[in-house]
C-alpha cells in the first residue's frame, strides 16, 4: 500500500510538471514562456494529502483491488478525474492564474498523471505476480488447530484437492488426551497453548482454525498470539462469524475460510485518518453551529445547570481524557444506576426485563432512566447529545469512527480480551452503532470493535459514517 501511495505521489508531481512543460516550454503554443514558481510546487504539496485520500476512497489501496489490473484501471481513472475536478474547483474559487486561466496545463496534467499512474500500477502488479509465482514454487506448510470432526474433514479436503498448494504438517488440539495420536498420517503434536512453539518448530506458513469448542475468548486469545508472531491465521467455516463478516474469503474445496490476519492501520493510514477526522469535524461544526445554539437554549430553559456534561473517559491505550456531551440528566444524579447497568451489560445480562417479556428479544440498554430530563430524552433518542464530542475530535482525543470510550469503572469488569478495544482512538460512531446498538451484546460489540481496528480503511470509515445517518434519524436502538 505504501509503495502504491508513493507511486501515486510521483505520478501527481510528474504529471503536473509534464503538463506545465508541454504548455509553456515546447513552443507548441503561443505566448511567453512561464517558468515553474515556488507556489506551483507548494500547491502540489498541499494537494498531495487530498490526492491520496481520493485514491483511498476509490479503494485503490485495498489488497484485493491491487491484485487486479482492471479494477485498478477503473479506480485510477475515477480518482484522477475527481482529483483534477477538485483542482479546477480550487482554481475557480481562488482565481489563481496557474489552475484557472491556463486550463491547458490541467488538461495535459490529467493525461500525463493518468498515464503515469496506470504504468505505475501495471509494474507494481507485475512485481506482485512475480513474487506470488516465486512463493508458489514450494507448498505452503500449514498447522490445523482442531483434531476433531471439522479438522479431520478439512484435512481430507486439502488432501483430495490437487489444485491446493498446502502441506498439513501438524495438528494441535485443546484436548490433552489427543496429543500423540494421529489424524490420518499427521500427528497431534501439542495443545492450543503450545501453538507458537509448534509453528516455529515445523516452520509453518499458516494456521487454520477448525475447532469451534474454543469459543470466542479462547479463539481470540490464540489469534492474538499468532498475530504478534506475524503469522497469517484463517478460520474454517463460520467460527466467529461476526468478526469476519466482510473480510477476505477463500473457498478451499467448498469450505469457506476467512483471513483474519491483523495488520491494523499503518502510520500513513493513521495520518490519513487524522486528516479525515479534522476535515469532517470542522465541516460538521460549521453546519451544526445553529443547532448547537438551539439545543443549548432548550437545555437552559427546561433544566437548571450547565449546558455541557463533562466526564473523564478512557481513551486510546487507557489514557484519560474529558469527554463532552450535551447534558441530558438532572443535576446531582446518582451514578449507581449506570454502574449496575454497566456491570450487567458487560456480563451479557438483559437490562430491561419488562420490554423483553413483550417482544421476546434481549435489550442491552436502559430504556427507563428516571434521571433523564424531557429534553435529554429527545437528545438521546436522536443521538444529538453526542455532538459536542466533535470538540474532542478536533483536540485529538477522539476520532469520527472508532470504539466508544468506556468510563473507568467499567474497565474493572472487562475480561482481558475486552481491553484490546482500547488499542484504537475512541470514536463518535462505529460498527456497533450501525449494527443494532442496544440489541448487540457486549461481547459481540467488542468483536465488532476488534474487527474494525484490525481491518481499518478510509472506505470503512466513510461507509460507517453514511450508515450512521439513517440509524440516528430512525432512533434505531437508541434510548
Amino acid at each position: 500500500m505504501i509503495v502504491a501511495m508513493a507511486l501515486d505521489a510521483v505520478a501527481l508531481f510528474g504529471g503536473f510538471l509534464a503538463g506545465h512543460w508541454v504548455r509553456f516550454s515546447t513552443g507548441l503554443f503561443q505566448g511567453p514562456p512561464e517558468f515553474l514558481r515556488l507556489e506551483h510546487l507548494s500547491t502540489l504539496v498541499l494537494l498531495l494529502p487530498l490526492w491520496i485520500v481520493i485514491h483511498g476512497v476509490n479503494g485503490l489501496y485495498r489488497p484485493r483491488v491491487m491484485e487486479t489490473l482492471l479494477d485498478q484501471a477503473a479506480g485510477v481513472i475515477k480518482a484522477v478525474s475527481l482529483g483534477c475536478l477538485v483542482v479546477l474547483a480550487l482554481g475557480f474559487l481562488t482565481r489563481t492564474d496557474y489552475f484557472f486561466e491556463k486550463r491547458l496545463v490541467l488538461l495535459f496534467a490529467f493525461a500525463f498523471t493518468l498515464l503515469l499512474e496506470l504504468l505505475g500500477r501495471f509494474f507494481l502488479l507485475r512485481a506482485l505476480w512475480l513474487r506470488r509465482i516465486a512463493g508458489a514454487r514450494r507448498r505452503q506448510r500449514i498447522v490445523i488447530v482442531g483434531a476433531g470432526v471439522e479438522g479431520t474433514r478439512f484435512l481430507t479436503r486439502v488432501r483430495t484437492n490437487g489444485a491446493l498448494n498446502y502441506e498439513v504438517v501438524a495438528f494441535v488440539d485443546d484436548d490433552e488426551e489427543k496429543v500423540g495420536t494421529s489424524v490420518g498420517d499427521v500427528k497431534v503434536v501439542g495443545v492450543v497453548d503450545t501453538l507458537p512453539e509448534v509453528v516455529r518448530s515445523f516452520q509453518a506458513d499458516q494456521v487454520f482454525v477448525a475447532i469451534p469448542s474454543l469459543g470466542q475468548e479462547g479463539t481470540l486469545a490464540m489469534m492474538s498470539r499468532c498475530m504478534r508472531a506475524g503469522l497469517p491465521v484463517r478460520l474454517v467455516s463460520d467460527i466467529l462469524h461476526l468478526i469476519v463478516a466482510d473480510t477476505a474469503v477463500e473457498t478451499i474445496d467448498g469450505v469457506p475460510t476467512y483471513d483474519i490476519r491483523s495488520e491494523g492501520a499503518p502510520q500513513l493510514g493513521l495520518l490519513i485518518k487524522r486528516l479525515f477526522d479534522l476535515s469532517v469535524a470542522s465541516l460538521l461544526m460549521l453546519l451544526f453551529f445553529p443547532l448547537f445554539l438551539f439545543i443549548a437554549l432548550l437545555i437552559k430553559i427546561f433544566s437548571p445547570g450547565p449546558v455541557l456534561f463533562r466526564q473523564v473517559r478512557a481513551g486510546q491505550f487507557g489514557r484519560e481524557f474529558t469527554m463532552c456531551k450535551f447534558r441530558t440528566m438532572k443535576l446531582e444524579t446518582d451514578d449507581s444506576i449506570h454502574r449496575e447497568y454497566a456491570t450487567n451489560f458487560i456480563a451479557g445480562k438483559p437490562l430491561d426485563f419488562e420490554d423483553q417479556k413483550k417482544d421476546k428479544s434481549q435489550v442491552f440498554k436502559m430504556t427507563k432512566d428516571p434521571r433523564i430530563t424531557p429534553v435529554g430524552a429527545i437528545l438521546r433518542r436522536t443521538s444529538l447529545d453526542e455532538l459536542p464530542q466533535l470538540l474532542n475530535v478536533l483536540k485529538g482525543d477522539m476520532s469520527i469512527v472508532g470504539p466508544r470510550p468506556p468510563i473507568f469503572y467499567e474497565l474493572n469488569h472487562y475480561k482481558e480480551w475486552h481491553k484490546k478495544r482500547l488499542r484504537a482512538k475512541p470514536g463518535l460512531t462505529g460498527l456497533w452503532q450501525v449494527s443494532g446498538r442496544s440489541t448487540v451484546p457486549f461481547d459481540e460489540m467488542v468483536l465488532l470493535d476488534l474487527y474494525y481496528i484490525d481491518h481499518w480503511s478510509l472506505k470503512t470509515d466513510l461507509e460507517i459514517l453514511f450508515r450512521t445517518i439513517p440509524v440516528v434519524f430512525s432512533g434505531e436502538g437508541a434510548y
